[in-house]
């Protein structure tokens, strides 16, 4: 039953990924830094991934209250490709906006409010969202509230993961194994995520996500062959929790660019690991929730359709996995260039 559903939402989120590719894993968001300088000047930078075109690189537009500082005057503290402003009445409380000079690309945004005294702070908004208020100092609960939000939001779009998670679920077929595989995922991801996060471990970011796209592309294979004595099919949650070490480098790399506050670490890593879980267990949720739906409301005509449910559905689903793991695999090895 788990099966059949899973081929049909496995073939509509094949065809959303391969209309946004963007929401892929490897899609970093725009990255804005507002760093705080001594009498109440901001330095402001704003960094944008390849994929947006040099003549749309967006800006920090600060409140009306700020004023532009000249470079001669801004004794080195800004910082680089960006700009200073003075803002008499401090930033906290206010609204900083992200500005395009053509069109929003659809990306996310991470904020980062460096202050001269206390921890950072981070937000990351998505991109319909292009204002942020800046808070004032967080407390502990509010540091592990957005945390918590930022794993969520980080699984959420990472549509290569889930696809991996969702190769998963077809190989494994009953609930048991399913259930076994997901815990070997997930225990494996939270070692290399903690490791990485703390840099104790790491590794080159470009690298890392062409394996991630190589991992599915084994999935997709051993689902086309659907080979029942291979060691993927016999034991799942072993290969999940393989590829799990390394999806987990996938996870610490936005941590790795909004920092933890060294106050908070432990309860940020808690959080945002908490956060990751949360979201593929919310993803598996809909799934089974779909099964179960599908299972009750399609006509046993379709239900039994060998060319859905069968041989035939394994391999088309597998081949349209493959096919678009292959393209960013591809891609994403360009980047090492």
């Amino acid at each position: 039953m788990i099966r059949s559903l899973l081929l049909a939402l496995l073939v509509a989120l094949l065809a959303s990924g391969a209309a946004a590719p963007a929401l892929a894993h490897d899609a970093r968001p725009v990255a804005a830094t507002i760093r705080e300088l001594p009498g109440h000047r901001y330095a402001l930078q704003v960094r944008a991934p390849e994929t947006v075109s040099g003549d749309n690189l967006p800006t920090i537009v600060p409140p009306a209250s700020c004023a532009p500082v000249a470079f001669e005057e801004a004794n080195g503290g800004a910082l680089p490709g960006g700009s200073v402003v003075s803002c008499p009445e401090g930033l906290e409380g206010q609204l900083l906006t992200l500005r395009y000079p053509i069109y929003n690309p659809s990306l996310a945004t991470l904020y980062r409010f460096e202050r001269l005294e206390g921890e950072p702070v981070s937000a990351l908004l998505p991109p319909e969202q292009e204002s942020w208020e800046v808070p004032g100092e967080p407390g502990t609960l509010a540091i592990f509230g957005d945390y918590l939000m930022l794993g969520v939001r980080h699984i959420a779009g990472g549509f290569d993961h889930l696809l991996f998670v969702a190769g998963l679920l077809m190989i494994a077929g009953t609930w048991r194994r399913v259930l076994a595989a997901i815990t070997g995922f997930t225990v494996a991801h939270s070692i290399t995520l903690t490791l990485s996060a703390l840099d104790l471990v790491r590794l080159p970011a470009a690298p890392v996500e062409a394996a991630i796209a190589l991992s599915i592309l084994f999935l997709a294979y051993e689902i086309v062959l659907g080979r029942r004595d291979s060691l993927t099919w016999r034991h799942p949650a072993l290969v999940a929790a393989t590829f799990g070490l390394l999806h987990g480098f996938g996870f610490a790399g936005v941590l790795r660019d909004i920092g933890i506050p060294q106050s908070e670490i432990g309860g940020a890593l808690l959080a945002f690991n908490l956060g990751v879980e949360i979201g593929q267990l919310a993803f598996v949720a809909i799934l089974s929730l779909g099964a179960i739906a599908w299972r009750r409301t399609a006509s046993a005509s379709w239900r039994t359709s060998e060319a859905f449910a069968g041989v035939q559905g394994n391999v088309a689903a597998g081949y349209a996995l493959g096919t678009l793991s292959a393209f960013w695999l591809f891609e994403r090895m360009s980047a090492f260039s």
